[in-house]
């Protein structure tokens, strides 16, 4: 009766392939099916169709064929880890079931496919660490159930396309280490991590209405203009780290209303005023960071209250007045120590800082 069309298929895909640790070695071409070969899972009706091929961390080289694109009852594809490169075929787009595309960890290169967007059942996409340039295809707005994007570290440029507000049910978008310019996308939730990219104006107000974020990572870029206060709605968020860009104007006051979270970085901006005393209402807080900005005036006593901080950096500022101590924690060499640090501010023009380590 000979190999059914599917399998027909893939043996055009491993055709493109190199197999030198023959991890493919019983796709055998006088089988039926495929369903028997190695990283090939099939239905268990009785007409048996591909649903899952997973092929991940098998040193795989060459390209991956258009033929995928015949595999339309795949719902679960994953070529992660390994060294696949040249361009993703357009073909993927005819993988109309396709739930989950797992590419990350190769190099792949060129741009995203417009035909991704054709995938309508898609909920998660991860191209991390390829070689992936050009924009994100306005299309994208179309996967109207992606839940999780990757893309971080490739080479993609450009600004964000406004249709990724069309993508109601992303919780999870990671595309730091990228060439990404332009503004920020307004309407995302869960975890939005853009870092070391080329992000320019303000961050938007919208993003207070994000309630779901749990992560909001934008540092190393080149962002403007003051915090927006509406930031202190994301009452969900444990992770805000902004610092490396050029902001200014106040800390907002509700960012003390960020109640679940457990680390803030603002530093290495151009932020001014005093430190808000609402901060010392975080109290699960781990690390604040406020160093290298232009804040003046005194450190708020309640800061000694946080018992889980155990990493506080507010050096190179413009403070001022006494130093608080904090008592119960420290080792009393550790102290002394911290202590010596901290009376340098006394003697310089602008600075002063401490860093402490709260229980070991």
């Amino acid at each position: 009766m000979g190999l059914n069309a599917e399998g027909q298929f893939l043996l055009d895909i491993r055709s493109g392939i190199g197999d030198t640790n023959n991890h493919l070695g019983n796709w055998n071409p006088n089988d039926s099916t495929p369903c028997g070969w190695k990283g090939v899972n099939c239905t268990s009706d009785y007409n048996q169709v591909v649903r899952c091929l997973n092929l991940s961390s098998m040193n795989l080289s060459g390209s991956l064929s258009p033929s995928i694109g015949g595999l339309v009852h795949l719902t679960f594809l994953n070529l992660s880890f390994n060294v696949l490169s040249r361009n993703i075929p357009g073909e993927i787009g005819n993988c109309s079931s396709l739930e989950a595309l797992h590419l990350n960890n190769n190099l792949f290169v060129g741009q995203l496919p417009v035909e991704l967007a054709k995938l309508s059942c898609l909920t998660a996409l991860n191209i991390a660490n390829n070689r992936i340039s050009g924009p994100f295809p306005d299309q994208i707005g179309n996967l109207l159930s992606l839940s999780l994007l990757i893309a971080y570290s490739n080479n993609i440029t450009g600004p964000l396309p406004a249709s990724l507000g069309n993508l109601k049910n992303l919780r999870i978008f990671r595309a730091g280490q990228n060439l990404i310019s332009g503004s920020l996308p307004s309407e995302i939730g869960g975890y939005l991590v853009l870092w070391s990219n080329q992000l320019s104006g303000f961050i938007p107000v919208e993003l207070g209405n994000c309630t779901n974020l749990r992560t909001l990572a934008l540092y190393d870029n080149k962002l403007v203009g003051p915090i927006p206060q509406e930031l202190g709605d994301l009452i969900f968020l444990r992770k805000l780290y902004l610092y490396r860009n050029s902001l200014n104007g106040a800390i907002p006051k509700e960012i003390g209303n960020l109640s679940s979270a457990v680390e803030i970085d603002f530093s290495e901006n151009e932020l001014t005023g005093e430190i808000p005393i609402e901060l010392t209402k975080i109290s699960g807080l781990q690390l604040l960071y406020i160093f290298e900005n232009k804040l003046h005036g005194v450190i708020p006593d309640g800061l000694t209250t946080l018992e889980n901080l155990t990493k506080l950096d507010l050096s190179i500022n413009y403070l001022s007045g006494a130093i608080p101590i904090w008592v119960p924690a420290y080792e009393a060499t550790d102290y002394a120590a911290a202590l010596q640090q901290l009376t340098e501010w006394r003697h310089s023009s602008s600075t002063w800082s401490v860093q402490q380590t709260l229980g070991g």
